[in-house]
């Protein structure tokens, strides 16, 4: 009797011991999650490219450095922030300010782009259209959630260095604009895709527009995103393949995010 009595209460102990681990598991694994799913407002990243192109343009032959220093909301809709990048060899140079809003595939966003490259006196501050090295990007995008996604997207630029002299002699905006289709071809589970990309660029009731002399594709290609795993670092990197029928020029950038 002893003896079932003894073991009753053996088998009670693992019981209860088995429940206990259980919910110190439990614990630890909402800890975790909760370390996981942490809210941090601000954040920087850094990129690494071999070159820099943007919209159909070379934008620097060199190799750059791009940091995004940015706020993010707690639902990750809002973002506001800086952005700035430099080439290896000193002759690019360019400092951004943006702010965008997704929700529901929806994205809306400004920058005031300032590529000062080719302004040595370049004053932040002035925005004057005839001067300024800045011009105010304003777009709209919108993404398709199918199993491959698919977004479009349109940009006008609304203020800033995209200017031309009437035929009174005042400058005026020209408010180019940029209209793109993005396919998502190929992907996998392991962060890997593969994108064709169409851009083209034009100014409503002109020929010449900020992208090019006449309105065209000015930036056509691939993108391949893969996340390359180092001694156990993740580091996602990009190559882009980009013809531009407007220019008449290709190139193959490789970007890398370091962090």
């Amino acid at each position: 009797m002893n003896r079932l009595k003894n073991c009753g209460v053996a088998v009670a102990l693992l019981l209860l011991s088995g429940l206990t681990l259980q919910a110190q598991d439990s614990t630890a694994l909402n800890q975790s999650e909760k370390t996981i799913k942490k809210y941090k407002p601000f954040d920087a990243n850094l990129q690494l490219r071999s070159l820099y192109i943007w919209r159909g343009f070379k934008v620097s032959d060199a190799p750059i450095s791009d940091v995004d220093l940015h706020y993010k909301s707690k639902d990750g809709s809002f973002q506001a922030g800086f952005w700035g990048g430099a080439s290896l060899n000193g002759n690019y140079k360019e400092f951004d300010y943006y702010v965008s809003y997704t929700k529901k595939g929806f994205t809306v966003s400004v920058w005031d782009i300032n590529n000062f490259s080719d302004f040595p006196n370049a004053n932040l501050f002035n925005y004057n259209n005839g001067s300024t090295s800045h011009f105010i990007d304003a777009g709209i995008a919108y993404k398709f959630d199918f199993k491959l996604p698919l977004t479009l997207s349109w940009n006008t630029i609304v203020a800033g260095r995209d200017t031309y002299v009437k035929a009174n002699g005042k400058r005026a905006n020209a408010y180019s604009n940029y209209v793109q289709v993005d396919q998502v071809l190929w992907q996998d589970e392991e962060n890997s895709s593969l994108h064709v990309f169409v851009g083209g660029g034009f100014a409503f009731g002109r020929e010449k527009n900020f992208y090019g002399d006449h309105p065209n594709i000015v930036n056509s290609g691939l993108t391949y995103n893969k996340d390359l795993v180092l001694f156990k670092y993740h580091l996602p990197v990009a190559a882009t393949a980009m013809f531009s029928p407007e220019h008449k020029t290709g190139t193959l950038q490789l970007v890398a995010n370091i962090f």
